[in-house]
């Protein structure tokens, strides 16, 4: 083979799948979500006022704990917190909203039965929201500490919004879900 001589290489090309990782991590996320959605609820019933936000505080820091570690993103608990008060603090009604559902407890009777039903609501709502915030910034790219609060209040609100509807669908089911395994028979009893 003379070096003037052309070289004939035949090149193909390699298609590259869309990343399958993303929608796995993206179901995850949400899985994690609505987890959290559930915990969050169920804390919100706990008859004592303020005990439900130290509890919910506590699930919604775990959940972005847990999206980080999803996302690849360096998790810090102090931003977190600053981020997520930013978060709520930002949507007074929610906010106003939670502190009333939590100090009707006190009532004796119908004020335990009012505010755990308003605070069951509201907790899952605002957890909903935190998470889908956090993961929709983590996916694009950014960290727990480039977390713009101001530029995301309008879409935590919406986010907000929509976990209410979304909590009470789940509760609805959760209520009317039949058993999957028929109760037991009495056992015949020995004469």
């Amino acid at each position: 083979m003379s070096a003037s001589e052309p070289i004939d290489i035949e090149v193909s090309a390699i298609e590259v799948e869309p990343k399958p990782i993303d929608e796995l991590r993206r179901a995850k996320a949400e899985s994690a979500i609505n987890y959290s959605i559930l915990l969050s609820g169920g804390v919100g019933i706990v008859p004592i006022p303020l005990v439900d936000f130290v509890g919910v505080t506590a699930i919604q820091l775990a959940l972005v704990k847990q999206l980080s570690s999803l996302y690849g993103v360096e998790y810090t608990s102090s931003a977190t917190k600053r981020a997520i008060s930013a978060l709520i603090g930002g949507a007074i009604p929610a906010f106003g909203s939670n502190t009333v559902a939590s100090w009707l407890k006190l009532i004796p009777g119908v004020g335990s039965v009012l505010g755990g039903s308003a605070m069951m609501l509201l907790s899952g709502a605002s957890t909903y929201a935190v998470g889908h915030v956090f993961a929709q910034h983590f996916e694009q790219g950014g960290t727990i500490l480039d977390i713009e609060t101001s530029q995301v209040k309008k879409q935590f609100n919406q986010y907000y919004e929509a976990g209410k509807s979304k909590f009470s669908h789940k509760k609805a089911n959760a209520e009317t879900v039949e058993p999957s395994v028929a109760p037991a028979e009495a056992a015949p009893t020995a004469v």
